[in-house]
């Protein structure tokens, strides 16, 4: 994920970007920016407004990517973000995602319940937003109503319930702040 503008123009490369290209225009996003890089089993359920940055890069070759928006729910992913094989962001009322960030294996988003918790208790949709720079590690778990800082790394097989501050190293279930990133200005996590 370089910003350097170079380009490996090699017939791999080629076929990804055009396959990648087409698959986001039938998406049924409401936009896309340029260069996607979408490989493998990428499953788009959009009947919500679906908005994607510039180099977005979904990779479902070893487990399935789910991409879903209820009607009503939005969803807003950024520039430079990568999605790894098994993640899913399920959006019914509002999810964000900034720029650079990293989202690895089987991460699970979601900013709804999806089911009664007690009877006849309301379900909680709450907005999720993803600072920009933030990698959520493997089999992560974001739930309605949070905040990730930018800046923040999510250790692997956490559960966040609450909000993360900016750069900051949170881990566990529930996730809870272990120390703060020392993030120079400028840099950006590849």
């Amino acid at each position: 994920m370089s910003d350097s503008g170079s380009h490996n123009w090699s017939p791999t490369n080629l076929r990804r970007l055009v396959t990648g290209a087409v698959r986001a225009r039938l998406s049924g996003a409401e936009q896309f920016g340029k260069r996607q890089h979408i490989v493998g089993r990428v499953k788009f359920s959009l009947e919500g407004r679906a908005v994607f940055g510039d180099v977005f890069i979904a990779d479902g070759s070893l487990a399935t990517v789910s991409i879903g928006i209820r009607r009503g729910g939005s969803l807003s992913v950024g520039d430079h973000v990568f999605i790894n094989s098994g993640v899913t962001i399920d959006a019914s009322y509002d999810v964000q995602i900034g720029n650079h960030v990293l989202l690895a294996p089987y991460v699970y988003i979601a900013d709804c319940d999806q089911h009664e918790v007690e009877p006849g208790r309301a379900l909680r949709k709450e907005q999720v937003i993803v600072g920009d720079n933030v990698w959520l590690g493997r089999n992560a778990t974001v739930l309605p109503g949070v905040s990730i800082g930018s800046g923040s790394v999510i250790g692997a097989n956490s559960v966040v319930t609450k909000d993360i501050p900016s750069n900051s190293f949170a881990a566990g279930v529930p996730a809870r702040v272990i120390r703060q990133l020392e993030i120079p200005d400028g840099w950006i996590r590849h």
